[in-house]
């Protein structure tokens, strides 16, 4: 089993890519823009590169689930913004 404060590390970053995507797509509606959900994760993917979480000394994210991370988070990102 995991503890939980072992995760909240994890947590906390992915915490911080869904606010950044809430206000990459809040910042464009205000233009007048938007983005689908796909592209809001292609702009949290690039930001999220560099992130390599471990637990328990093993890296835990390899690139296809980065991939899929960064596109759940756009999606609740753009509904969060259009609250």
């Amino acid at each position: 089993m995991i503890a939980l404060t072992t995760l909240l590390p994890l947590v906390s970053k992915l915490g911080t890519y869904l606010s950044v995507g809430v206000e990459h797509y809040s910042a464009l509606r205000q233009q007048g823009q938007t983005l689908s959900p796909d592209l809001l994760a292609a702009v949290l993917l690039i930001k999220m590169n560099e992130w390599r979480p471990v637990v328990k000394g093993q890296e835990i994210v390899d690139d296809d689930t980065r991939a899929a991370g960064a596109r759940f988070l756009a999606g609740i990102a753009i509904r969060l913004a259009q609250l």
